[in-house]
């Protein structure tokens, strides 16, 4: 099938996703040094943290470009084996005693400021339904509203911490608006591919996401963005917006 967008969207998703690591890895420095870590267990840290991330990275390529989550013959599907993974690790670190001073020291903001790259992921699925090769229920001409989130994010943060304000209720609701419209299309991926509980019969089935590297959005894109809301929840539920004692003022946003 000969196809248009393709190759722009496959660009796109890896532009994205490493924009979108780079930002979390500046992000944690920053956090780290907040915290008032010396500079040496920082960048220690941050080299582990950054090894793991291109190492799960090495993996999700490795496996869509082989073929491997590609095979829907069994159950579960390959791609389904994985995609607990990332779940397990975010919770792991979202209710871990050991990450409750790290997630305290975040700025209530920058979690939501960063869910914006969720508008490029909605336009690359649209993309893709134009070339034939995503079903309409999975973009925002179908089923698919969770372009909402990536639009009203910098909005919502902006009001509920901008000028100095602390409008913890409000972010709080935002955060469940965002990941109901997350499970929504979760829901709606795993239900439109070739799967024996496949509920959407409509062509094309929900393959494209084993491929490389569109593969990064299941396993990558789709994690940080719970991964966002996990750790946002987190710090609004425990009462307080306001990042820890900064040590070096300069640091501070």
């Amino acid at each position: 099938m000969e196809t248009t967008y393709l190759p722009f969207v496959q660009a796109g998703y890896i532009a994205l996703t490493a924009i979108c690591l780079a930002l979390v890895l500046i992000g944690v420095r920053k956090t780290f040094l907040r915290m008032g870590l010396p500079a040496d267990v920082t960048s220690k840290r941050i080299t582990t943290i950054t090894l793991i991330i291109v190492g799960w990275l090495v993996l999700v390529s490795i496996l869509s470009l082989t073929g491997f989550l590609a095979d829907f013959s069994t159950m579960p599907p390959k791609l389904m084996l994985f995609l607990p993974l990332p779940l397990i690790a975010i919770l792991w670190l979202t209710f871990s005693s050991q990450t409750r001073k790290f997630i305290q020291a975040i700025p209530a903001s920058w979690l939501m400021y960063l869910q914006v790259f969720r508008i490029p992921v909605e336009v690359f699925l649209w993309l893709q339904f134009l070339d034939g090769l995503t079903p309409v229920q999975m973009t925002f001409e179908g089923l698919n509203w969770d372009v909402l989130t990536g639009i009203t994010a910098p909005i919502f943060a902006y009001i509920c911490f901008g000028q100095g304000r602390n409008l913890r209720g409000l972010a709080i609701a935002w955060n469940l608006f965002g990941m109901a419209l997350l499970i929504n299309i979760v829901a709606i991926a795993l239900l439109s591919a070739p799967v024996p509980f496949r509920t959407f019969m409509n062509e094309p089935a929900n393959t494209l996401v084993t491929v490389f590297p569109i593969s990064f959005l299941p396993l990558v894109l789709v994690p940080l963005a719970y991964g966002l809301h996990f750790f946002s929840l987190r710090k609004l539920l425990m009462g307080s917006t306001a990042p820890a004692a900064t040590v070096n003022p300069s640091l501070a946003v």
